[in-house]
């Protein structure tokens, strides 16, 4: 009898044991799996934040552009109608200041343009 008990005490041990041992290669699985599915998750995420990113610096760059070439046709048309002011005397000191102001915004317009590249 005592032979029985210690057999039933062995047995049921080593059963708990190979249960424990699946129990933490289940566990291993599932968290594996739950890794696995948080990374994929983190790498969609990343992605389409990298593509706002791409997004919004590709339109402001382009923005740029517009406001660069706006510029360059307003310092032509303010340095012609400038320059028509003051050679003709309507008024020179009005053309001379468009001249002036035509000159600056070139200025910056292509040191802008400089800087965009």
């Amino acid at each position: 009898m005592a032979s029985l008990a210690a057999l039933w005490l062995a047995l049921s041990s080593s059963v708990q044991g190979v249960a424990r041992a699946q129990g933490a290669s289940v566990n291993q699985t599932l968290t594996s799996m739950y890794d696995d599915i948080i990374s994929g998750i983190e790498r969609s995420i990343d992605k389409f934040m990298s593509g706002v990113q791409e997004l919004f610096l590709y339109a402001i760059h382009r923005g740029l552009e517009v406001l660069i070439t706006i510029a360059r046709a307003s310092y032509v048309a303010l340095g012609l109608f400038g320059l028509v002011l003051w050679a003709t005397g309507v008024s020179p000191y009005r053309g001379r200041h468009l001249i002036v102001g035509a000159i600056v915004l070139a200025i910056i317009a292509e040191v802008a343009r400089g800087l965009l590249g």
